[in-house]
């Protein structure tokens, strides 16, 4: 081989993993805001040579670039897979002998085998929510917060000031709700105050 051609075979060896042969990046964003948001991953094993953790906090640098802290990070049920292997072989033959110009059949060999094993597997998302840095804390980037409680909430509703004016509004308006001439009705509607 001439040296170009060597250098050739080279440079398209390292080529290799960008064509398509590299792994996919398997951190997602769950969800986003202008303070929070939240990053779902596999559960990280020791068996992938993949660091999923890298790969979320990538996103959250991309996310924050300023900085960003944990809030927390947790496992959860994303849902159940079906795995399905199986292999089947069929082998079939007829042996002949040839004598005297006449072909002789011998007889028919015939063999099939099958092997099929179905399995349900829980599939686990270790979520990260994590909340922009506020300025001039202290740590590095990627960092637990600083506050932090056993049982914090789950998720900033960004609804949640619209449900609340909606919720008074119609609070508001069933106590003003005119009387019914039929009681029960009334009743149903309004239960009297104990």
């Amino acid at each position: 081989m001439t040296p170009n051609a060597l250098r050739a075979a080279a440079i398209g060896l390292l080529w290799l993993p960008l064509a398509g042969c590299a792994m996919p990046p398997v951190a997602r964003y769950v969800y986003q805001d202008n303070e929070f948001g939240v990053v779902g991953i596999p559960v990280n094993t020791f068996l992938t040579k993949a660091d999923f953790r890298a790969q979320a906090e990538e996103l959250m640098t991309r996310h924050f670039p300023e900085g960003f802290e944990i809030v927390r990070a947790e496992e959860v049920d994303e849902g159940e897979r079906i795995v399905n292997v199986g292999r089947k072989t069929d082998f079939e033959t007829n042996p002949t002998v040839t004598a005297l110009n006449q072909m002789f059949k011998l007889g028919r060999i015939d063999q099939s085998t099958s092997f099929e094993e179905k399995d349900m597997v829980h599939v686990r998302e270790c979520r990260i929510i994590y909340k922009r840095k506020p300025p001039g804390t202290v740590g590095g980037a990627a960092q637990f917060a600083a506050v932090s409680t056993l049982a914090p909430t789950l998720y900033i509703d960004p609804n949640e000031v619209a449900r609340r004016q909606r919720a008074e509004a119609l609070a508001k308006n069933s106590t003003a709700a005119p009387k019914s001439a039929d009681a029960k009705v009334q009743k149903a509607s309004n239960p009297p105050a104990k």
